[in-house]
């Protein structure tokens, strides 16, 4: 698909399901406190990361040929360098602010939203 911004809408929602997912999985083994599920959360979550997944995707289109690898490795390195700079940057700030579950929060699941994220922007977007 030669739109980015569809690809990157479509990597968001996978990735926002993939970091509902992660958050539960994080409750059960004791990285995060367990939460009970709430669906305007899950919602909320989804459409955050469909809307930053388009920005990001709008990014990435401009920087391709700049971002190492092929195909979905292409994706899981833009990936990482989303989650260094947005999550692992905005946890360190929280985490001194007195919030270490948001921190953790941030650093854990956007681990995996992002590394999601990466590759399935990179599989659906053609240039």
């Amino acid at each position: 698909m030669k739109s980015g911004p569809i690809a990157g809408g479509i990597a968001g929602l996978v990735a926002g399901i993939a970091g509902i997912i992660f958050y539960m999985i994080g409750g059960m083994i004791g990285v995060l406190p367990q939460t009970p599920a709430n669906v305007s959360g899950i919602v909320i979550t989804i459409v955050d990361t469909i809307i930053f997944g388009i920005i990001f995707s709008m990014i990435y289109t401009k920087f391709h040929d700049n971002v190492p690898g092929k195909g979905a490795m292409k994706g899981l390195y833009f990936g990482l360098m989303i989650w260094l700079i947005k999550d692992i940057a905005a946890g360190t700030y929280v985490y001194n602010m007195g919030a270490p579950t948001i921190s953790a929060s941030l650093m854990f699941v956007g681990f995996f939203m992002w590394v999601t994220y990466g590759p399935v922007l990179a599989t659906l977007y053609k240039k």
